[in-house]
């Protein structure tokens, strides 16, 4: 819900390790907020009372982002930085749109370093900025192994013309609705989600800081040559999915 990683451990809802210190602190103040009375220890909690009132989650699950900078130095679009990370990076989840928090962070949690991810606000695609065009093109060859089976409303697509490399894109059909937007991004992040531990082993197997990697991948993109590298990557996987 609203993008937090979460667990019940008897009468406690905990936020697990994959939440950011900022999504605790965050979440402790919205339920302050609400009046929802807690009890709290470390990073779980108890809610005290019997029923939670819908009107409570509703707000919660809308509660807006907000802006916030996106920095990225040079070595982050380099061959080295895409193959030897295994976790994305840690987003707060509050400071996300509503309905792309939950994609933003289960893309990283699968390995897919994601910087941000706006909704749009009915006026423009919804899209998740991606770390470099390596990610976006490990994104395709996810994509294509894993969401097959989906029925998403939109069609989401991977473009390389935006300033952080690559993003992942809605292709507008007329009109934006928030709901079926979120739908969309809620079955997306399921996935990713049950699928994250297969999902980094396979890059982790597939991909390696070698020369010969390094270079092929490195002409790949010195030329332009978006669609051989996501060719090449799909390769590369293959040989790995046998195994997993």
């Amino acid at each position: 819900m609203r993008g937090l990683f979460v667990e019940t451990k008897g009468d406690f809802i905990v936020l697990t390790e994959e939440n950011t210190s900022a999504d605790i602190m965050k979440t402790k103040r919205l339920l302050n907020d609400l009046g929802i009375p807690t009890f709290w220890q470390g990073n779980q909690f108890q809610i005290l009372v019997s029923r939670f009132p819908i009107a409570a989650m509703k707000k919660i699950i809308n509660v807006p982002g907000k802006e916030f900078p996106v920095h990225m130095e040079g070595y982050h679009f380099k061959w080295r930085a895409f193959a030897q990370r295994r976790f994305g990076i840690k987003v707060n989840a509050l400071d996300l749109d509503a309905n792309m928090a939950m994609f933003v962070k289960t893309l990283n949690l699968a390995g897919i370093t994601a910087l941000a991810g706006c909704s749009g606000h009915h006026r423009y695609p919804p899209n998740v900025q991606l770390s470099g065009v390596y990610q976006g093109a490990w994104f395709k060859v996810i994509q294509e192994k894993y969401f097959s089976g989906l029925n998403l409303h939109y069609t989401w697509e991977v473009h390389f013309d935006n300033g952080s490399g690559s993003c992942i894109r809605a292709v507008e059909t007329g009109r934006w609705d928030m709901s079926l937007i979120y739908q969309d991004t809620v079955q997306m992040a399921e996935v990713l989600q049950k699928y994250a531990a297969e999902i980094r082993e396979l890059k982790k197997s597939s991909f390696k800081r070698s020369k010969e990697m390094k270079e092929t991948a490195g002409k790949l993109l010195k030329e332009e040559h978006v669609e051989a590298l996501v060719e090449w990557m799909t390769e590369q996987a293959e040989k790995q999915f046998s195994l997993i």
